[in-house]
Formats: C-alpha cells, structure tokens, sequence
C-alpha cells in the first residue's frame, strides 16, 4: 500500500508539473499563445501536426523540446509504477495474483509507446519545418496505444477495485449472518 501511494504521487507530481507549470504546458501556452501538442492528440496525419507546430511558433516549439519533453520521459515511468502498485496490490488483496499477473504488463507498454511517441516528437521539433514522415506516423500510432494502454490500466484498475469492494461488502454480510 506503501508504494501504491508514493507512487501515485510522484505520478501526480509530474501530471502538475508538466500541465500546470510555468516549465510544462502552461508555460508553453505563455510563451506561445497555445498549449496544444502532440502528446495530447489521439491519431493525427502529417498536416495536422504541421500545423500544430507552426501553431507553437520558434520560441513554442524550443519551449517544448528543451522544457516539456525532459518532463515528458519520467512521466511514464512514474504513471507506469502507479498503475503496476495499484493493479498489484488489488490483485493480491482479491488473490488472483497468480491468475492474471500478465495485466501488470498493460501499464509497461503504455510507457513504453508514451516515450516512442516522445521520440518522435523530439525527431519532429529538432527537424522542424521538414518532418520526417515515418516520426509523424511513428508519433501519432504510439500516441493512440499510449491512450488505449492507460485507459486499460485505469479501467483494469476500477474493476479490480468494484471486485475488492464487493467482496468486502459480501464477507461482511457473511459475518453479520453468522
């Protein structure tokens, strides 16, 4: 339970970080006048990132290569130990560890497309305004398992815990009943 917690919140440290402060998103949004980028859009073509990096302009696009994306390389490994902590810890507490311990690797590829998705990015800012169009597709495909593989986890995540709860729920009936 231990890590469990200190692991959501060094992941919720990172998530303020990079969205809220003045070197994330928020930052970029000042200096740039918008805060849409790459990691947050699910499937985009060629033109659509394009135009989102021109969007960002020189200072924009600098600001989020050299302030957001070193953020962005812990960021999956914190939400990657959060996801693992809980999904263990709840598949300990209903004991089905055993049975389903593959689900512990559901969080691990989100980090890993979340940081192949970064080094597309990164390939697209430093050789912006020509943009190699296999980092365009490399970027956008991981970009969407990264969202699919999170959205698994979290969802694994409040299964597991409806089976905690209901099962606490029913063994207390039990004992009552005694």
């Amino acid at each position: 339970m231990k890590k469990a917690v200190l692991f959501t919140a060094l992941f919720a440290a990172f998530l303020m970080l990079i969205n809220l402060s003045p070197i994330g998103v928020a930052g970029l949004s000042e200096t740039s006048g918008s805060a849409d980028i790459l990691d947050f859009e699910v499937g985009y073509t060629y033109d659509e990132a394009h135009e989102m990096l021109s969007a960002l302009g020189e200072g924009g696009r600098i600001f989020y290569l050299k302030r957001i994306m070193p953020l962005d390389f812990p960021f999956p490994f914190f939400y990657m130990l959060c996801f693992i902590s809980w999904t263990a810890l709840l598949l300990k507490l209903i004991k089905l560890k055993n049975r389903v311990k593959y689900l512990l690797f559901i969080p691990v590829l989100a980090m890993l497309c979340d940081w192949t998705e970064n080094i597309g990015i990164i390939v697209m800012l430093t050789g912006y305004p020509d943009l190699p169009s296999w980092a365009v597709l490399l970027s956008s495909l991981s970009g969407t398992f990264k969202f699919i593989f999170m959205g698994g986890s979290i969802l694994i995540i409040c299964v597991l815990l409806i089976i905690f709860i209901y099962s606490a729920i029913r063994k207390s009936n039990q004992l009552k009943n005694r």
